[in-house]
């Protein structure tokens, strides 16, 4: 009893296909990147805005809290 064992086909197509879809990928990774890690990004400044708010608001909590325990 023998494995079967196909041969990659070295056809120029299936080489040049393959390559497109390496091209294709690598654009997408780069212009993937390029997009999120933009100072331009509207959705990273508003999410940072909200960040920063947030983060003043439990700092502020949280000196009230270190306050009222203070007045124990």
């Amino acid at each position: 009893m023998s494995i079967p064992f196909y041969d990659f086909p070295a056809s120029p197509i299936l080489i040049v296909g393959a390559l497109g879809i390496a091209v294709a990928i690598a654009v997408f990774f780069v212009s993937y990147q390029k997009y999120f890690n933009s100072p331009l990004n509207k959705e990273i400044a508003e999410k940072k805005k909200a960040l920063i708010k947030e983060q003043k608001e439990l700092n502020e909590r949280l000196e009230k809290i270190e306050q009222d325990l203070k007045n124990l």
